[in-house]
């Protein structure tokens, strides 16, 4: 069947479609539009079949946006490939040497001086390691395949940081507010930011062990 987009909800990612032959205005939503290159808009001419809820209402299904390319990965029955979870690069590796070595090093001029204005140099650059080694960075493809629904979408800062935690599992705005609602706020992950939990601890620890016998003695 053929038909034009009278009413589209960005937000809510649902519109209507009325028929060029006339007659009611039928629901969709962005999950039934195959081709999706760009988001719908009203006036889209369409191309669609038609189906009824498990409660009697019509809606479209297989909607075609006349005029776009269907793009690969928009159909659920289509092969997806996976997210790809970030790798750690030479530079991850020069940051964990140096910030190791900078707080073994800043231990010792502590432990030997007693001076923490000795120490802060080297403690700067255990800083600035950590800083380097938990940056964001960013995945190679621009888009992404929505795990739930399927659709192709574009990277937002939200799937960058769930990229960058080490989840493959990446869902659009719409899936994710559902998946908010159906299962909360997710737990933390313990991948990046597990190594700087683990770093500030085995710093903090010494020091503050080193100034308090320190302070015994003196």
């Amino acid at each position: 069947m053929k038909g034009r987009i009278t009413q589209w909800k960005d937000d809510k990612d649902f519109g209507f479609i009325v028929p060029d032959i006339g007659g009611e205005k039928i629901f969709f939503h962005i999950t039934s539009v195959k081709n999706q290159a760009r988001r719908p808009r009203i006036g889209d001419a369409v191309l669609y079949d038609t189906a009824r809820d498990t409660q009697g209402r019509l809606k479209a299904r297989g909607v075609i946006i006349e005029g776009i390319t269907p793009r690969i990965g928009t159909n659920r029955n289509e092969s997806v490939s996976p997210v790809v979870p970030a790798n750690r690069d030479v530079l991850d590796y020069v940051s964990m040497l140096v910030a190791a070595l900078s707080l073994v090093f800043g231990i010792y001029i502590f432990y030997e001086t007693g001076n923490t204005e000795k120490a802060a140099p080297v403690g700067a650059l255990f800083v600035a390691a950590i800083v380097i080694l938990n940056r964001q960075k960013k995945p190679k493809e621009k888009c992404f395949t929505c795990a739930r629904c399927k659709r192709i979408e574009n990277h937002s800062k939200r799937t960058i940081r769930a990229w960058n935690n080490g989840f493959t599992k990446l869902y659009c705005d719409f899936c994710h507010k559902q998946w908010l609602r159906e299962y909360g706020e997710p737990q933390a992950n313990t991948g990046n930011g597990g190594c700087l939990g683990v770093a500030v601890i085995l710093i903090i620890l010494p020091v503050a062990a080193g100034y308090g016998v320190c302070n015994w003695l003196i």
